[in-house]
């Protein structure tokens, strides 16, 4: 595979934005009708734009699909990257360990640690994965009534300098956020319209063993997207966010429009766009502490899909950034991701792309040709280089960029994996 430019720097130009009305990319498990409820819940959660769902008919093909590539560099040798762990997330959790002088390895590891007496429903699929102090924390469920996110089990796996232990059931719920602590867990229960919970919404801390380290607070209609050292950010049946008191739930001001698209968050911020940005879009991120917003402008003709995983790095001073580039029909025609340098409000376009979008045959669990992959990025443990995740339903492809040159490739594999985290990062609550 061919070198790649070490980076192009992105001007300040503005332009108006085209309207993203292509068909939104699936996220949550292998089968069609769970893939669109899984869709429909992320964009309700974050207030992304509402495009039409659609999903791949007929049965699974006999014919051997060619793994496509999907992102493109020089191939990863061993000791090009820093022996890490990461986790990744589909309808089966694995592991991809990639040590100093040995190729990288993938292994799984079992869903479902409540076991017969705590059943996770049909089609059970990694929906979040976040880093935390000590491990990693993952959230497991399936679609149930009305293809509503049903209960599922918040699972605990300690790594350490041996690897993985086994994982641990600290908490039942449909929903999750990193605490500003980086070591304990916000968990809630959702009923209608957010998942199948009870009612009241109840929302609550746990540590990683799952004792509760706080009372049980009631969300009431309101869903929890993060949580931030000054809050809990949450967003209502009406679509509007808004930043409450993890205590006694009150209102508390950030100057974040309700309507706002979330990009990513960590304690201190939350990087977001107007829903309705006119000309001229730009990438805000807020400092939730008070501190001076950071205004950063977009290339022209691109947008922010809330299924792809953006990332704060270690230090909160840059974002990792998917964006879809649509063209004047509304169409994806790729995605490619973006490093924002809070400082210097610049920004630096990843190489390896654009990833394309979808052209797999109409299979069961591959994404639709024409739609958009789902890409994520995640900053390694140091915050020297990033990890990059993209899959088309089938398969899967995972890169590192150092920071300078060319990206490096692994092959592409099969599976799905739209969530990963790197172990030791602890700054994401996504």
């Amino acid at each position: 595979m061919p070198d790649e430019p070490a980076v192009d720097v992105i001007s300040g130009g503005r332009e108006p934005r085209p309207r993203h009305t292509g068909p939104r990319r699936p996220i949550a498990a292998v089968t069609a009708a769970v893939l669109v409820a899984g869709a429909i819940a992320v964009h309700l959660i974050h207030g992304g734009p509402r495009r039409p769902s659609q999903h791949s008919q007929g049965t699974p093909s006999a014919v051997v699909l060619a793994a496509p590539s999907m992102l493109h560099g020089t191939p990863l040798r061993p000791g090009g990257a820093p022996s890490t762990a990461l986790f990744l997330g589909g309808s089966e959790l694995r592991i991809l360990n990639v040590r100093g002088q040995a190729p990288a390895s993938l292994t799984g590891i079992p869903l479902g640690a409540g076991g017969a007496r705590d059943p996770l429903g049909p089609g059970p699929a990694v929906q979040q994965i976040i880093s935390a102090a000590g491990g990693v924390v993952v959230l497991v469920f399936s679609h149930g009534a009305a293809g509503l996110p049903d209960l599922g089990d918040v699972l605990f796996i300690p790594v350490g300098a041996s690897g993985a232990g086994p994982p641990r059931l600290i908490a039942r719920a449909n929903y999750m956020a990193l605490a500003p602590d980086h070591r304990d867990i916000w968990v809630q229960q959702a009923a209608p319209p957010w998942g199948n919970g009870p009612a009241g919404d109840p929302a609550w801390l746990v540590d990683e063993y799952g004792h509760r380290l706080s009372v049980t607070r009631a969300l009431n209609g309101r869903v929890l997207v993060a949580a931030t050292a000054r809050g809990l950010l949450v967003r209502g049946t009406d679509q509007q966010l808004a930043l409450i008191g993890p205590v006694d739930g009150s209102p508390r001001h950030t100057g974040i429009p309700g309507n706002a698209i979330i990009a990513g968050t960590d304690a201190d911020h939350v990087a977001w766009q107007s829903a309705s940005c006119g000309t001229g879009c730009v990438l805000h991120v807020t400092d939730v502490r008070g501190g001076p917003d950071t205004e950063i402008a977009l290339p022209p003709h691109t947008a922010i899909d809330t299924n792809d995983t953006s990332d704060f790095d270690p230090a909160g001073q840059r974002f990792a950034l998917a964006l879809d580039t649509i063209d004047h029909a509304g169409a994806d025609t790729g995605t490619n991701v973006y490093v924002a340098d809070l400082g210097a409000r610049t920004l630096v376009r990843v190489p390896g792309g654009p990833v394309p979008v979808a052209g797999l045959p109409a299979v069961l669990g591959a994404f639709p040709a024409g739609s958009a992959d789902v890409v994520s990025a995640r900053w390694a443990a140091t915050g020297a280089g990033l990890w990059i995740v993209a899959t088309d339903g089938l398969y899967f492809q995972t890169a590192y960029w150092p920071g300078h040159g060319a990206l490096r490739v692994l092959r592409p594999q099969p599976g799905l994996a739209y969530k990963f985290d790197v172990p030791g990062t602890s700054s994401s609550g996504r």
